[in-house]
């Protein structure tokens, strides 16, 4: 459908539009959710900025909280330090965490105030304020502590009325034993032995008394009380014993007696009666609970004060965690009423949606529905079938887009229709247009018993010009053919490209075969004319394959191969001619197509051999290495050698695939482990960057050993890509592989070749050395070869050295090496 197909005054008709309509329907929608968008957003930045303010004022309360509760604690566990052991620094440490604390409850409450939480700052400045009680307190503890008298009552007792009657009774105890005597008298004994008694017993009821004192401090005892229980009771029992033993003294003393000995003993008896009543008021005040008075004042005033200190951090904490818990609650509150906001909002965007769903399903996807229908049956039939008259804008510009599309589509259609039958590069029907026009002509032919003629043409030396002046001259080249051909046949015969440098022409209405062959020589007198490209002059020539139909077959494909395999007879007739098929031809490609699917089988069963060759050193004679050569066993035709299959070899694809086989059996197939070996590589394979990759592969993980291989190359393979084969052979030179061109003189490899490939050897073909003695030119192409090997530092290995005239000539010309059946036979290894 083009432009026209649409009437004009359509096209400029005014139509209505519903773009602005849905605009606005859209902007207000949007500018609604922008604004709710907007006022929830405000709404929860400010909730986010006080909950995260208050959050971070928490975290800071629960730091000090924390901090308090840690000083408290501290001192807590000084203070009992200090009752217990109260050392200066005991009292520094004590004073100091009294400081701590005070600041500590200083910063709690600074921070209480800034909370904006009246009972939070209630309670933390009562708090601080207990702190200036607690310090007085802790003040007054330390002077309790530092008074003797003041924290032990029992002190008194114990110094004025305990220690002196003590002191006093040992005193005229043991006055009284001096001055007793120490006569053998039965009286003077009896009383010795009864104020010894006296002394042990009081010495006993006073170390029983210090040990009360102990127990009553817990020193040895786990329980105090039971300790100073026992303890009470041993000190009645040698207090008894004292005033038992007191009283026997007394007895003893008789009037007559020493009343210096009587005063003593009543003055030992009122210093004993004057420490059991000391004793009587200190066991008393110890059993008391205000034993200690610093235990009873930290008890009293100082724990009760560290409680209640204590209790209201707790309730600090319950009022933080609550304060906590109502911000939770207020999160929720808004997550909840956002989320019912969100909801609202989906529930009035899904009206909005179906309602538009509709509107927009009713005003425009229908009739662009039916418009497309339309379109379609007309696309199918435009003769019967007339594109509808737009409805509104947008489906006019839908129409007008279809036609211009349908314009543009056909056009390319016939576009890549050329392209997809003719060649892109000449111009001219390419192989896919070919066959089908060529079968088209085959039953023509057949149904009116006619002929017609398949011209198959391969160019002759394009790979070199190629090769040698780029692929701008080769593609130049073939234009100019292309032109030269379309003007040598008539205006019915087809002309095709069918790849690369080969053309095929389909000649119809034809009435002999000599019509044939004089256009056949016509097309190869055109392509031999010169062909010049920017400043060289090429000159090129063709081998024309000629099929018959239907004589030679039917079958386009057939005949096309019949006519290539007659091409490739041409070219091995040294080119520049025509052939047609014959018999023969057909014979021969069903023998290499037989040789192929048997080399096929041989590789599969792995029947190919590999044979070994001495190749030994002119001087000494010794061995310098093996040459590895291919053979096959054809169950027919005998050991086959590898000149008469390897063309099959390369035309099944195979030479890769037993190339490797070979360099995988060279190092369990060798004559020996230390020999070096060689092995000749086909042609193509220098070129192939995965078999090189993998030749790489075998040199780098040991498989082979770089240098016992020596890789033979021959002088074909330099016709090729010299890039390629140079990247290659350097590669495998730096590995330590040694390199030999083999068969030098047979190929045309130049001396820049020799110059420029690393080369280690150079291999003389066999048939110069088969004409030493007969024919004088191959001798001298001998000498010639020996020199200039030499010259380039490379060694000399004769092949095909088969007589003792043979070697004596190569002695004298120094040749370096030897290969033959002079020297040795190619056998199969015996491992």
């Amino acid at each position: 459908m083009r432009h026209s197909d649409i009437p004009s005054p359509l096209q400029q008709q005014k139509l209505p539009s519903y773009r602005l309509r849905y605009a606005v329907i859209v902007s207000v929608l949007a500018l609604l959710f922008i604004i709710v968008a907007l006022v929830t957003y405000r709404y929860i930045a400010d909730v986010s900025t006080r909950s995260l303010r208050a959050a971070t004022q928490r975290e800071q309360s629960l730091v000090y909280l924390n901090d308090s509760y840690a000083q408290l604690h501290r001192m807590q566990l000084l203070l009992h330090g200090y009752l217990m052991n109260p050392a200066p620094e005991t009292q520094q440490r004590l004073e100091t965490s009294s400081r701590q604390v005070r600041n500590a409850f200083n910063r709690l409450a600074d921070d209480g105030e800034s909370s904006h939480n009246l009972d939070a700052a209630l309670i933390t400045r009562s708090l601080y304020d207990s702190t200036a009680e607690l310090g007085r307190r802790v003040d007054a503890l330390i002077e309790i502590r530092s008074d003797p008298a003041r924290w032990f009552p029992a002190s008194e007792i114990i110094e004025n009325e305990l220690q002196p009657n003590n002191s006093l009774f040992v005193a005229h105890l043991d006055a009284l034993i001096d001055s007793t005597g120490s006569g053998a008298e039965a009286d003077v004994v009896k009383t010795l032995e009864r104020l010894y008694s006296l002394r042990k017993a009081w010495l006993r009821m006073t170390d029983e008394l210090r040990l009360i004192i102990a127990n009553r401090f817990g020193a040895h005892a786990i329980d105090p009380q039971t300790g100073m229980q026992v303890r009470a009771q041993n000190v009645t029992l040698y207090a008894g014993q004292v005033n038992e033993m007191l009283a026997s003294l007394t007895d003893v003393s008789t009037p007559d007696s020493d009343k210096v000995v009587a005063t003593q003993i009543d003055s030992l008896a009122a210093y004993a009666e004057a420490w059991r009543n000391a004793y009587q008021r200190l066991a008393t005040l110890l059993d008391s609970p205000t034993w200690r008075t610093d235990t009873t004042y930290m008890s009293e005033q100082i724990e009760p004060l560290l409680g209640r200190m204590a209790q209201r951090l707790d309730i600090l904490r319950v009022e933080l965690q609550s304060q906590s818990r109502k911000q939770v609650d207020t999160l929720a509150k808004v997550s909840l009423g956002l989320g019912t906001v969100l909801v609202a909002a989906l529930a009035i965007l899904l009206l909005f949606g179906i309602i538009g769903y509709f509107s927009v399903d009713r005003l425009i996807l229908r009739p662009i529905r039916l418009l497309a229908e339309n379109l379609k049956a007309h696309a199918r039939n435009a003769q019967t079938v007339q594109p509808m008259p737009p409805a509104v804008s947008e489906t006019r510009d839908l129409l007008n887009a279809f036609a211009e599309m349908q314009a543009q589509v056909r056009s390319r259609e016939r576009q890549l229709d050329h392209l997809a039958h003719h060649d892109s590069l000449s111009g001219l029907p390419n192989r896919t247009l070919f066959r089908r026009k060529l079968a088209m002509a085959v039953d023509k032919a057949v149904r009116h018993e006619s002929m017609l003629g398949l011209l198959f043409i391969d160019l002759d030396r394009f790979k070199q010009i190629n090769d040698s002046y780029g692929h701008a001259a080769g593609d130049q080249m073939l234009i100019e053919i292309a032109k030269r051909l379309s003007k040598v046949f008539r205006q019915d015969d087809i002309v095709a490209r069918l790849g690369g440098d080969e053309f095929a022409v389909l000649l119809e209405n034809l009435n002999v075969r000599d019509e044939m062959s004089l256009l056949a020589a016509k097309a190869l007198s055109a392509i031999k004319q010169p062909f010049e490209f920017e400043g060289h002059v090429f000159y090129s020539g063709a081998s024309i394959g000629i099929a018959v139909a239907p004589a030679d077959g039917t079958d386009p494909d057939h005949l096309i191969q019949q006519a290539d395999a007659a091409m490739y007879a041409a070219k091995r007739d040294d080119g520049s001619s025509y052939r047609y098929v014959s018999e023969e031809l057909t014979a021969a490609a069903v023998a290499q197509h037989t040789l192929e699917n048997e080399l096929r089988d041989a590789v599969k069963a792995h029947e190919l051999q590999l044979h070994f060759q001495p190749v030994i050193a002119m001087g000494d004679g010794h061995l310098h290495c093996y040459e590895s050569l291919l053979r096959w066993p054809h169950s027919q035709q005998g050991m086959l050698r590898p000149a008469s299959f390897m063309d099959a070899l390369a035309d099944a694809g195979l030479c890769s695939a037993i190339s490797d086989w070979a360099l995988d059996q060279i190092p369990d197939k060798s004559p020996d482990a230390n020999t070096p070996l060689s092995i000749n590589l086909s042609a193509r394979l220098l070129h192939d960057d995965a078999f090189a990759q993998r030749l790489f592969d075998r040199l780098d993980t040991g498989r082979l050993a770089p240098s016992r291989l020596i890789l033979e190359i021959t002088e074909d393979t330099l016709e090729s890509d010299l890039r390629a084969a140079s990247r290659v052979l350097h590669e495998l030179k730096r590995r330590g592989v040694r390199i030999a061109l083999d068969d030098f003189g047979t190929g045309h490899a130049s001396l820049g070749h020799l110059r420029r490939f690393p080369f280690d050897y150079v291999k003389i073909d066999q048939s110069f050395i088969a004409g030493i003695g007969k024919v004088h030119n191959d001798e001298k192409l001998i000498q010639a070869i020996i020199r200039l090997a030499h010259a380039l530092g490379m060694k000399v290995v004769a092949e095909g050295v088969e007589t003792d005239d043979q070697r004596t000539f190569l002695a004298a010309e120094q040749c370096d090496y030897l290969q033959g059946y002079l020297v040795g036979r190619p056998a199969a290894s015996n491992t």
